[in-house]
């Protein structure tokens, strides 16, 4: 019941973080999710974000269009395969996602900082283990470095453990 209420808290405040400063009609978190991807990933064909959403490539370029006449978003084709879609952000799709970003690790790190330094020490040990055990498998590693929104850096748990199985998946040791 605790994790159901964390992950709950956690996903409403995020979703309310992505939106918040917008009308409700021109940013949803699915639109927000998908601007952070191409934030995070760069100008990207629609079937990798699509594949990075895990969601069908008709949802995806359901999402480009509405991006495109919000004016967050451009699709263009890619100079050595014409038909392919890429999609770029905007200024505008730049700053919207700058903006959520901020406000959703501001929100987290107000209620980290308001925490006792014991507790917040553990809480934050107890997160890192927790991810070192769910990040077992390659496949949800994959997931974590598309999905979490988080650029890597060398103190990322994602990249630590992706690391040390690399380490241990060398000959002889």
């Amino acid at each position: 019941m605790i994790a159901q209420v964390f992950v709950e808290t956690i996903r409403k405040s995020a979703e309310e973080a992505m939106c918040r400063g917008h009308d409700s009609e021109e940013i949803t978190p699915s639109l927000m999710e998908c601007l952070q991807y191409v934030y995070l990933h760069g100008t990207s064909p629609v079937r990798s974000i699509a594949w990075g959403l895990d969601i069908s490539l008709s949802a995806a370029s359901q999402l480009v269009d509405r991006l495109v006449k919000k004016g967050f978003a451009t699709r263009g084709a890619n100079d050595e395969d014409r038909r392919l879609i890429e999609v770029s952000l905007t200024g505008s799709g730049q700053e919207s996602v700058e903006e959520m970003r901020k406000r959703r690790s501001d929100w987290f790190a107000s209620i980290v900082r308001a925490m006792p330094l014991a507790k917040r020490r553990a809480f934050l040990q107890g997160l890192e283990g927790f991810l070192r055990v769910a990040l077992a498998l390659e496949s949800n590693i994959d997931r974590a470095c598309v999905r979490c929104g988080v650029q890597h850096t060398p103190g990322c748990v994602v990249s630590k453990v992706k690391s040390k199985r690399s380490r241990n998946d060398e000959p002889g040791l």
